[in-house]
């Protein structure tokens, strides 16, 4: 299953230590592995942009346009056997010690496909994996 992992900054995460980065040795062992699809750094807020259709004008926003102290600062697609290899691998990445890690099962688009009954029919995977996080 492919896993879109967004690595994001924590204001209340370990102060970075560029040192401690390690981030070359993750991204030769995901590589050796044959787990790591793609993977980037995004630029930082202030080249964002945001597109949206409100009654059906066309509304662009530089960025920043949020105010938020947590922004995504990359991604990696993973290709793992299941939930548990992708949470052993972004464990060990660097961000998830100076910031933060957000794993997605990533979810094919079919056209033909009703969402509805898709959900459904993985709902039973979802929620028993792992115990809930701390505060929820």
């Amino acid at each position: 299953m492919r896993y879109m992992m967004f690595v994001a900054t924590d204001p209340e995460a370990e102060p970075f230590v560029p040192e401690e980065d390690g981030i070359a040795e993750w991204i030769a062992d995901v590589e050796a592995r044959g787990v790591h699809v793609l993977g980037e750094r995004l630029r930082p807020l202030e080249d964002a942009t945001l597109v949206r259709v409100r009654g059906g004008e066309l509304l662009v926003t530089d960025g920043p346009f949020t105010e938020s102290k947590e922004w995504i600062a990359g991604f990696d697609v993973l290709d793992c056997r299941d939930l548990d290899e992708a949470i052993e691998i972004a464990s060990r990445h660097p961000m998830a010690r100076f910031g933060r890690i957000e794993l997605r099962p990533m979810w094919p688009l079919d056209l033909e496909e009703d969402p509805v009954a898709r959900e459904e029919r993985e709902a039973g995977d979802r929620g028993r994996r792992r115990e809930p996080a701390v505060g929820a």
